[in-house]
């Protein structure tokens, strides 16, 4: 199993290490630099969809993507219950924030630009967990990609054009999307066809069966989508001048964005791995410790990269109209990048949660999660802005990271290796050595990229990454 992790997960990173960071580091920065605090207006318009897209789901991707990892049968069964549903979903997400949208002056326009982008994009991850469920995960990893390929081909059509606003930007995503889901449902009914016939039954009690299994599931990933975009909404209500700061917030938030979409690539794969191996009634630990060696290390160097070399970074990221915007940048920057630490962590033991299926757990976790997010952004936001909002995104995160790690600990018993602990501490130590010894270089990529190969060095050198038996999983098939 963890050979094909890991064959897998190389396909994945190596196709979103090209496509994502292009288009968040490149595309997306542009957009926000000509744009400027106009930009602003689009993250707060963005945040307020993506705030209510669990009403889009409502938990079914997930609960689809486990029982379909455990039963083939279960995709051919309820397909067209599920893609019913959500629809109806769609029709009443639609209407719940476009009214929201309306009463808090956002432009209707963009807003439904936004609202159908999320809608399709709901639909994608659905047909994505079918297709990731009967483990064709090369099919996924590249439907993972494919939308931002399209979406940095129309907006570089659109610079060069000169077609640069708010909304040749959202509808360039639109489209992508649009191209995305048409080829996601294609390869969804082939799929379909050739799974054998199952039994029909009465499609209304089916989809209120599925409603109430799935419901916990909703619950969860809306606790998780507040505590992680309710900061960008407080600061729309609390702030003077939301579009200044939403702008800046977004600058931050980009990176950590990139960041996680190669964490949440881990989630992805770990889910039905995760799920066969319970279902199986199999060890998750020797799957869990190589999930959990990669991520750590990525986050850690990913991390203090961000931290040693802020403001080098944001100065060459940004457009930056006085030094107070820099500094308050920069501040809002380590902390929003020290969050991954605890987001990675998030990904790998949440994940093995919702596997197991202790989604009770899991739910009142993201509901402290929630409450104490809440409680720190009211008292920080009116005092510090967005580095309150900053603080406030690292607490939470490492408040739930924390939970999910110790529930973990207790459920499938694994126990804390003080060796390779400390050798994780000589490792930061070690990373703050090699910067002390390269920041007099004055070229910021250069200095990345001796930072990012003598972090390898380090942890073959200390023994947290077993180069050996790493490459061995590539030649044993081993379950």
């Amino acid at each position: 199993m963890r050979s094909q992790f890991l064959k897998n997960l190389f396909l994945l990173q190596g196709l979103n290490l090209i496509i994502k960071p292009f288009w968040l580091l490149v595309v997306d920065r542009t957009a926000q630099n000509i744009l400027g605090n106009t930009y602003g207006e689009y993250y707060i318009a963005l945040n307020l969809t993506l705030v209510f897209s669990i009403l889009l789901d409502i938990g079914i991707q997930n609960f689809n993507n486990t029982h379909v990892a455990s039963d083939t049968s279960f995709f051919k069964q309820n397909f067209k219950t599920l893609f019913t549903l959500k629809t109806l979903l769609s029709l009443i997400y639609f209407a719940l924030v476009f009214t929201l949208g309306y009463f808090k002056d956002i432009q209707s326009s963009l807003l439904l630009i936004l609202l159908f982008s999320q809608i399709f994009s709901s639909f994608i991850l659905y047909l994505r967990s079918n297709i990731n469920g009967l483990h064709h995960y090369k099919i996924d990893s590249f439907l993972s990609v494919s939308d931002k390929t399209f979406a940095i081909i129309f907006c570089i059509a659109f610079f060069y054009s000169n077609l640069v606003n708010i909304y040749y930007f959202a509808v360039a995503q639109l489209v992508a999307l649009f191209i995305n889901f048409l080829i996601a449902l294609f390869i969804n009914i082939k799929f379909y066809s050739q799974i054998p016939d199952s039994p029909t039954t009465n499609n209304v009690p089916r989809v209120r069966m599925l409603i109430v299994k799935s419901f916990p599931f909703a619950m969860l990933f809306a606790l998780m989508a507040l505590y992680t975009r309710l900061d960008v909404l407080l600061m729309n209500l609390l702030l003077d001048n939301p579009n200044f700061y939403s702008a800046l917030y977004a600058q931050s938030y980009r990176l950590l964005d990139a960041s996680s979409m190669f964490a949440m690539l881990f989630a992805g794969l770990l889910l039905p791995m995760y799920s066969k191996l319970i279902t199986q009634k199999q060890d998750v630990k020797p799957l869990t410790q190589t999930a959990f060696t990669i991520l750590s290390l990525i986050a850690i160097v990913v991390s203090m990269s961000a931290i040693l070399f802020d403001e080098s970074i944001m100065k060459t990221l940004y457009n930056y109209q006085d030094i107070e915007s820099l500094k308050l940048s920069v501040k809002t920057f380590r902390m929003i990048m020290l969050s991954f630490i605890p987001i990675s962590f998030v990904f790998i033991f949440s994940t093995l949660l919702t596997a197991q299926k202790d989604i009770k757990f899991l739910i009142t976790a993201a509901l402290i999660a929630l409450l104490l997010n809440l409680a720190l952004n009211m008292y920080l936001i009116p005092r510090i802005q967005v580095y309150g909002a900053s603080i406030a995104a690292l607490l939470t995160q490492s408040t739930f990271a924390l939970l999910c790690t110790i529930r973990c600990f207790q459920l499938f018993h694994f126990k804390l290796n003080i060796s390779k602990l400390i050798k994780y501490v000589i490792f930061i130590f070690s990373l703050v050595g090699v910067f002390v010894l390269i920041k007099g270089l004055d070229i910021l990529w250069i200095n990345l990229i001796i930072f990012v190969i003598m972090s390898f060095v380090l942890s073959v050198l200390l023994k947290i990454v077993n180069v050996k038996n790493f490459l061995s999983f590539f030649v044993s098939e081993k379950q």
